[in-house]
């Protein structure tokens, strides 16, 4: 500990020394209260099919720091006959998740990577709270919770497949957007289905509508926004989206869901029911035409005779374009390869709202139904912390990019808790409120017997007789406030 009598202390020193107490405290506090509850479940077990084998210490890493508990380990007899060593505590806390790790810490670790680097995580973690972590720790731990949401999203697509799902919420209308990001492979994954070494990750979101950020804000958000990522098939990604759409929704109740992407193959497939429109997403249309027409001054007209569905006369001015570069064949070949892209997607190219056939029912109250091209917002925001000279093994890059996802929807923090701890019994969260009202009072108590008394005093010569030279000195007290009252 840094002695708080040197020269030249720092309040960051003062700060961190006495956080650093704080810590030791909240520890004791913490092994105590787990050791009490093993031995809790040590008396309550079926001691028949539980043989109590000893003690054994472990080490949990807290957001306090590493706290040492002594738990029993029993040896389970199964109904087969065949044995296994377990630890009673570590099923009822759910320590058997990440590795001995609290779910608090974990949350931390895995909200700040999806910002930041795994070596700018472990130095923020290590430096924010007092338990010091490895780049590689926070690697692992990123794998591990992305390990299981995978598991998690396949365990809901087998539901979906066996028909079990059936969703509650009604909704009118469900907005889908999907687009890929190309990112840079490594090792094996490089080698396979790769393009010059990179490859497509998939990216989706679902949406019932926007609503204003805040009263009389320009700005719109997404409502009821759930994501999905990572490296997966078409069939995969469309299985996934579907399963979380039942599982939320009563499907019978959507009369349309309008599907807006940039026209490739995998976002469009098997997006055909009655209830399914598809929309080229603005942003690709605009960026098509701007890469393939050398003439800015033609590009906003093309963009507005296209969306007002004047196929024609778009056609017609791109002939016109390929007869006015005097056949230089770059230039004809943009101008053909924007022509094929607007034939492909030619059905999608007119906003939703704008078709003739499509009537809207009623949004919702507090909800918009608003133009499409919510995606590129949330490509931005996988691309700013998985692209700029990083490469990735396709395991890896999909485990950080579900997390990512996960934090893009609703209810993040409950999310993860969800795939990192078990639910504590009742009987043990009565515990813990004893426990913590015993803990404040005893710290009460400690402090206040450790104070020094406050020596309080009056006025001078109060209660005493009275001269003259004494009246004078008491009168002035009363001309200024004792704060006045400085030697000059």
């Amino acid at each position: 500990m840094t002695s708080l009598t040197k020269d030249k202390l720092t309040f960051k020193e003062i700060e961190r020394e006495f956080y650093k107490i704080g810590c030791d405290v909240a520890k004791m506090l913490l092994q105590r209260y787990l050791e009490e509850m093993d031995t809790e479940l040590a008396g309550s077990r079926d001691k028949e099919r539980l043989r109590h084998k000893g003690k054994k210490t472990t080490a949990i890493k807290t957001l306090m720091g590493e706290v040492s508990v002594e738990r029993a380990i029993y040896r389970k007899v199964k109904d087969e006959g065949s044995q296994e060593y377990v630890y009673l505590l570590d099923e009822a806390l759910g320590l058997d998740t990440i590795g001995f790790m609290s779910p608090n810490l974990v949350e931390k670790i895995v909200d700040y990577s999806c910002e930041m680097s795994y070596r700018d995580v472990a130095k923020a973690v290590s430096t924010l709270t007092n338990q010091p972590i490895s780049h590689q720790g926070v690697w692992n731990i990123v794998q591990a919770v992305g390990e299981k949401q995978s598991d998690a999203e396949k365990a809901l697509v087998d539901s979906f497949k066996r028909n079990e799902l059936s969703g509650s919420k009604e909704v009118p209308v469900l907005f889908e957007e999907a687009d890929g990001l190309w990112l840079s492979m490594q090792g094996k994954s490089r080698e396979k289905g790769s393009s010059k070494g990179r490859k497509e990750l998939k990216l989706s979101v679902t949406y019932e509508g926007c609503n204003q950020r805040y009263p009389s804000s320009k700005e719109y958000k997404t409502v009821g926004k759930m994501a999905f990522a990572g490296y997966m098939t078409s069939e995969e990604m469309k299985c996934l989206r579907d399963a979380a759409v039942y599982q939320r929704y009563n499907v019978d109740e959507i009369k349309y869901r309008i599907l807006n992407g940039d026209g490739a193959s995998w976002i469009r497939r098997d997006h055909d029911q009655e209830t399914d429109i598809f929309q080229l997403d603005p942003f690709h249309l605009a960026q098509a035409v701007t890469r393939n027409v050398s003439d800015k001054k033609l590009r906003r007209p093309l963009v507005k005779w296209l969306k007002a569905g004047e196929f024609e006369k778009v056609f017609k001015k791109l002939e016109e374009l390929k007869y006015e570069s005097g056949g230089v064949a770059k230039e004809v070949e943009k101008l053909s390869t924007l022509e094929q892209y607007i034939k492909s997607n030619l059905d999608g190219i007119v906003p939703y709202k704008d078709r003739e056939g499509i009537t809207l029912p009623d949004a919702p109250e507090g909800i918009e139904y608003r133009t499409l091209g919510t995606m590129e917002r949330q490509v931005r925001v996988f691309a700013a912390r998985m692209k700029g000279g990083k490469s990735w093994s396709e395991k890896g890059a999909t485990h950080l990019s579900k997390i990512i996802a996960l934090k893009m929807g609703e209810d993040f923090k409950e999310k993860i808790a969800g795939l990192v701890s078990g639910k504590l019994p009742e009987r043990f969260t009565e515990r813990y409120i004893e426990t913590l009202s015993n803990s404040r009072s005893g710290l009460k108590k400690a402090v206040k017997t450790s104070l020094y008394p406050v020596h309080r005093g009056g006025l001078p010569y109060t209660n005493c007789s009275v001269t003259r030279g004494r009246k004078a000195i008491r009168n002035l007290f009363n001309l200024k406030t004792f704060s006045e009252m400085i030697y000059r």
